[in-house]
């Protein structure tokens, strides 16, 4: 279990080391941070440099002086103490926690709702509680979630809402019950509002799905259960069709682009979506900015997620190759084959579109897929999200072609399997060794269980034993 400490302990150990030991300051800091992490005291919420840097004096001075111009409305010096309060908060999570223990959250939010209509202010004040909530949103609470609604309801300015945007997505990311009661908030239909406005920019538009996307994660590990796909289907059923429509609209700007395409990757969680997407045309768009683009990591990598998603459709699986997209994934893995994010998305898609299809697998053997995948392998040895995407596929590529499968046998995909088996052990192996069986190749198989040959009694049996 992880040991905490509070900072005042941290400081009294420092403080100790200069007064009794008559340690230099840097050499006090450095000592009690040995002493407490060779206690198995996690120190990441300390501000480990304080007693050089009194930064929580220059925390506690900003916090006061918001309170004082508060009180005595004096609201012009606002602006300028909020930025450099935010500039204290951007060092790291340490002096977030601790201001946010000093109340700097219930002061962001009074400032927010007294300067409502003072655009300055209120961009400033989103600005700073921003800075505040990044890796810290804990301290959302209802009358925060409550601000965050009035103020997409009432305001207009559009960098106003763009930094609320990113407010709200910070308030999102690894924390569940903030992601349901935003959702809960009706803020899709605010959302929905921007994504349809003739006049929405590509930033607001870019803003807007990023809070999606934020909405549908899954990354809250204090949660067994989220709801992220609950939250992904009620979204795909309202906005599949604006999002696919808006991906013709932002045709030329590759940053919009690219977030349309990740964002309704992150939104097709059911069958139907997928072709939903289809029929709306996102799959011949996506394979046209693989062809427009072929220099353009990102949007290959974007692209690749994009017609993964779509693969969970048999239909749409086989739509996607006959569509011509075989040639173009393998291609998008050779030209970027210094990129492991891109050869990764490009084994998993490859994976994704042939399993459960001997001639989906076929084109891809026709394409030269094997001599990429393998190439992949030796080339990423120590990766093990690649060499895990490659065994699925290699699997996925041999079970219903046997004939064919011997193509990766001739470009000795044996070695590089057991080269990495032997490199990572358990956290390959039965991925490796279901490959291997796959190729028909000779792999050792634990049997995971066997009986310990107890008799089996009929109902008969155990009731006559019974009576």
């Amino acid at each position: 279990m992880v040991r905490v400490i509070s900072q005042e302990t941290y400081d009294e150990a420092v403080n100790e080391n200069m007064e009794v030991f008559s340690m230099q300051p840097e050499e006090a800091i450095e000592e009690a941070i040995k002493q407490f992490e060779s206690q198995g005291v996690d120190l990441t919420n300390i501000i480990k440099d304080l007693i050089l840097t009194q930064d929580n004096d220059l925390i506690l001075t900003y916090l006061d002086q918001l309170r004082s111009s508060m009180t005595k409305k004096h609201y012009e010096r606002i602006p300028h103490v909020l930025d450099k309060l935010a500039i204290e908060l951007d060092k790291d999570i340490a002096r977030r926690v601790y201001a946010g223990k000093q109340g700097c959250y219930g002061i962001l939010l009074d400032i927010m709702k007294n300067c409502e209509y003072d655009t300055l202010i209120l961009k400033s004040a989103i600005k700073t509680i921003t800075s505040l909530m990044t890796g810290n949103p804990d301290l959302l609470d209802d009358k925060g979630v409550s601000i965050q609604m009035e103020i997409l309801d009432k305001n207009k300015d559009i960098p106003v809402l763009q930094c609320l945007l990113r407010w709200i997505r910070e308030c999102c990311i690894k924390h569940e019950l903030n992601r349901q009661n935003i959702f809960n908030a009706h803020i899709f239909d605010r959302l929905k509002k921007i994504l349809t406005r003739k006049d929405a920019t590509a930033s607001e538009v870019r803003d807007a799905c990023s809070v999606l996307r934020a909405l549908v994660l899954d990354d809250d590990i204090r949660h067994e259960y989220g709801k992220s796909h609950e939250h992904a289907t009620v979204i795909a059923k309202g906005a599949l069709d604006v999002l696919t429509g808006l991906l013709s609209r932002f045709k030329n700007e590759k940053a919009v682009m690219g977030d349309l395409m990740i964002t309704l990757a992150s939104l097709i969680v059911r069958n139907e979506f997928c072709q939903d997407v289809v029929d709306a045309g996102g799959l011949k768009f996506v394979l046209d900015v693989i062809i427009n683009y072929p220099d353009s990591e990102k949007l290959n990598w974007q692209s690749l997620k994009l017609l993964k998603a779509l693969a969970g459709n048999d239909d749409v699986k086989s739509h996607i190759v006959t569509a011509g997209s075989a040639p173009l994934i393998v291609s998008v893995i050779s030209r970027f084959k210094t990129s492991e994010s891109i050869v990764a998305a490009g084994l998993a898609c490859i994976s994704a579109l042939t399993l459960r299809s001997s001639s989906n697998a076929g084109v891809f053997y026709d394409c030269g897929a094997p001599h990429i995948i393998v190439d992949a392998m030796k080339s990423y040895s120590k990766s093990v999200n690649v060499l895990m995407h490659a065994c699925w596929t290699i699997r996925n590529m041999s079970v219903r072609n046997k004939s064919e499968c011997k193509e990766f046998i001739a470009y000795g995909v044996e070695d590089v399997l057991r080269s990495a088996l032997a490199l990572h052990g358990s956290k390959l192996e039965s991925d490796i060794k279901a490959a291997l069986r796959d190729l028909e190749l000779k792999v050792e198989l634990k049997e995971r269980w066997t009986g310990k040959g107890a008799k089996i009694h009929t109902q008969a049996e155990q009731r006559e034993k019974r009576e």
